[in-house]
């Protein structure tokens, strides 16, 4: 498994255009509004055109009118409240519209007694006031009527009106997910009190996440929540197989206890029913994404950003939540098409797998504000999950790996202090929760109160400043649903045909031991891209029949001057793969300019013809892992380029060649073979070899191999570095190798 890091880390405001549930309040309305007589009033009908056209105000206006003029109009009395309860917000400092709902509502009901879309109405607008046992009695009296003349609500209120309970069975059974007991848990003390509640946690969060460990788990107290909940969703669907609401809340609790298959077979039968809408093919694919099948999620990805409105795809495409503040800010300022560029950029540097067909660190990011859109959104406030507080985090940083819940009301018999916020005293009735991303990290804390499901962060406290600052300094991570393994290679640069070429060459070795069981085929692939927006230009893909041995296999292309990425990929028909991805800045080798190509490692260098040009005169063993066993010979090659010809065509050329540990210190060696004879070097045991050569000029470059021992036992990084000094012009360049001498396994 291989995480993947975007070079991202501070979110920054953004006002965007939301798709809210609110968005839906047409729909859901105008079945109410139709429901009535041939001689509704004019204005009742205005009010229904004007809902036809989203215009919610002006139908608000029309229904205000209409109940002054036409003071026992139950229909004018009971669309008003039920836009005013769907509009209004369950935190809203300004009551006037629960007030004047409230009063609509009621005078509906007494109008027309009974009348099943009305409770429910002032159900929903007692559940967003937070007047729960009430509102669950009046929910239940609007099921009751709905239930003795069924054929008094139209299917999709009738939908609704099982939406609306399965919301009830939903506040409880959030209340006891993840919930635990832990009677001993470190509350605030006198000596912290700076810090603020559960000041372990950020002061030694491996000693407070302890106090999880073998913590109670009460959780299995709302099966029977969930169950009645997810029965009120189904019975919702059953009515109006198109209602979103219904669909989204028993989609997300499915894929959320994985259970994957229902998962997708509700998403298939909601896609059949609403073909249009994007929601279905968004939550397969946050199914199938969940499943490991990156393609197919990234396929139905696309076709729900296909169907969806521009504000929704928005959404999903603004990667400012994953941006340092700066790059946030530059990213927003752009024009549109800016934007656009940007965001494939990104993606296009972020694919961990150009094999594949999909972008499987994009299709993680969708999944992510899939998931938090889809299980911290609220259909009382018309907020998208993924702009709260816990969904920032969530696709930001992923699912946490431990999720606990607590009472906020514990006794002190069962705490020895009892738990307080940072402005007032106890807070009966609520819930902490606790997000946790590792045992020895402090958790992310999140308050709610009991029937709520809005969380935000403590009130001033560490959880929210520790969050930001992280933000600030630690990128998105992703990781993949397959293994990833390293891919070992030498890269080497050599001047070119001409003064403005450069071939750079890749000596990899395929890792099939890693990736194969047994015979088998791989999939390889070599991608190069070019320049800050990442351009690809060269591509190259091919298939092996390989067995359990390492692969070698060398890469030869001309680029011109620049600053490249190369990916070296394998991939086997079980999933796994192996990836080496890194920036090449590759500069030409101009005339007249002394120059080294880079040194390329090897077993042995040896001449194939007597007098060789340039590498492709010799048979080089290369080492594409670049190490070695203790004392083992090795050799390298280079070529010098731009030496200075005396007026006989002659160079005049010396070679210091040294090895130096991690610490900078010199290491004995040795010249070995026969080169070492005939440069008088083979027996003696040098800190620093160094020879002098006249060779005449005949090309562009004068080829270079030696073979050394290094007198090492000790396992380690090593430094080989060659210096050439031109006798005649005075320059001299450098060049230089890591590699590794490895001991016993």
């Amino acid at each position: 498994m291989k995480a993947f890091m975007l070079s991202a880390s501070r979110t920054s405001p953004r006002a965007i255009q939301r798709l809210t549930f609110r968005s839906t309040l047409v729909g859901l309305l105008l079945a109410a509004a139709t429901a009535t007589g041939a001689q509704d009033p004019e204005l009742y009908a205005n009010a229904q055109a004007q809902l036809s056209a989203a215009d919610t105000a002006a139908a608000l206006a029309s229904l205000r009118q209409l109940t002054e003029e036409e003071r026992n109009f139950a229909p004018g009395w009971g669309l008003l409240g039920r836009i005013l309860a769907a509009q209004a917000g369950g935190v809203a400092t300004d009551f006037r519209e629960r007030r004047e709902a409230d009063e609509a509502l009621r005078r509906a009901i007494k109008l027309d007694p009974g009348h099943p879309l009305y409770l429910l109405g002032l159900a929903e607008l007692m559940r967003k006031q937070q007047i729960y046992l009430d509102a669950r009695r009046v929910l239940g009296q609007a099921m009751e009527a709905a239930e003795k003349d069924p054929d008094r609500l139209p299917a999709a209120e009738l939908a609704t009106l099982w939406f609306q309970r399965g919301l009830f069975y939903e506040d409880v059974y959030l209340d006891t997910r993840h919930l635990m007991f832990v009677p001993d848990i470190a509350a605030q003390t006198p000596d912290c009190a700076a810090l603020g509640t559960f000041c372990l946690n950020f002061t030694n969060p491996k000693r407070f996440n302890e106090t999880f460990r073998h913590a109670g788990d009460l959780s299995e107290e709302g099966e029977d929540d969930f169950e009645n909940m997810a029965d009120a969703f189904r019975r919702a669907l059953e009515a109006d197989p198109s209602h979103a609401g219904a669909f989204r809340r028993l989609a997300i609790h499915l894929i959320d206890r994985a259970d994957y298959p229902e998962a997708v077979r509700l998403s298939r039968t909601y896609i059949a029913a609403a073909p249009d809408g994007p929601w279905g093919h968004l939550t397969l694919a946050l199914a199938s994404q969940r499943t490991g099948q990156d393609s197919l999620a990234e396929v139905e990805f696309d076709l729900g950003l296909e169907r969806a409105p521009t504000n929704l795809v928005a959404h999903y495409q603004d990667i400012s939540p994953l941006l340092r503040e700066s790059q946030a800010r530059g990213y927003l300022d752009e024009a549109q098409d800016q934007q656009r560029l940007v965001e494939e950029i990104l993606w296009r540097k972020s694919d961990p797998l150009y094999l594949t067909p999909g972008n499987e660190v994009r299709v993680a990011h969708l999944a992510r504000v899939a998931y938090a859109d889809l299980m911290f959104e609220d259909p009382s406030e018309g907020v998208w999950g993924a702009e709260t507080e816990q969904g920032i985090i969530y696709v930001r940083y992923g699912p946490p790996q431990h999720i606990w819940q607590i009472q906020r009301d514990v006794s002190r018999e069962m705490s020895g202090a009892a738990f307080e916020t940072s402005s007032a005293g106890p807070q009966g009735g609520g819930r902490w929760i606790f997000w946790n991303y590792g045992w020895g990290l402090p958790n992310f804390i999140f308050a709610k109160q009991s029937r709520w499901r809005h969380a935000s962060h403590m009130l001033s406290s560490y959880s929210k400043s520790a969050e930001e600052a992280v933000r600030e300094a630690v990128p998105a991570s992703y990781t993949t649903s397959f293994e990833m393994y390293g891919y070992p290679v030498q890269l080497a640069r050599f001047r070119g045909a001409a003064d403005s070429i450069i071939e750079l060459d890749l000596y990899s070795e395929v890792p099939a031991e890693k990736l194969l069981t047994g015979p088998g085929s791989l999939d390889l692939g070599l991608y190069v891209y070019a320049g800050v927006e990442h351009v690809r230009v060269y591509e190259r893909t091919m298939n092996i029949d390989a067995t359990r041995q390492p692969q070698a296999l060398t890469y030869s292309l001309p680029l011109l001057g620049g600053r490249y990425t190369y990916s070296l990929e394998a991939r086997a028909s079980n999933g796994s793969a192996a990836v080496r991805r890194e920036a090449v800045e590759v500069a030409p080798f101009l005339s007249g300019t002394l120059a080294l190509s880079d040194l390329v490692l090897a077993q042995t260098v040896t001449p194939r013809v007597s007098d060789p040009t340039d590498r492709r005169g010799f048979a080089i063993k290369v080492s594409r892992k670049l190490q070695f066993e203790p004392y083992e010979p090795f050799a390298f090659y280079w070529e010098v380029y731009g030496l200075e010809a005396d007026a006989e065509g002659f160079a005049n050329y010396q070679v210091t060649i040294s090895v130096t540990d991690a610490a900078g210190g010199g290491v004995l060696a040795k010249v070995a073979g026969a080169i070492g004879g005939l440069l008088g070097l083979a027996d003696d045991e040098e800190i620093e070899l160094t020879y002098e050569r006249l060779v005449e000029l005949t090309g562009d470059r004068v080829p270079e191999y030696m073979s050394l021992e290094v007198a090492t036992d000790e396992p380690g990084d090593y430094r080989l570095q060659v210096e050439v000094s031109d006798r005649l012009s005075g320059r001299t360049v450098t060049g230089e190798r890591i590699f590794k001498v490895v001991g016993p396994e």
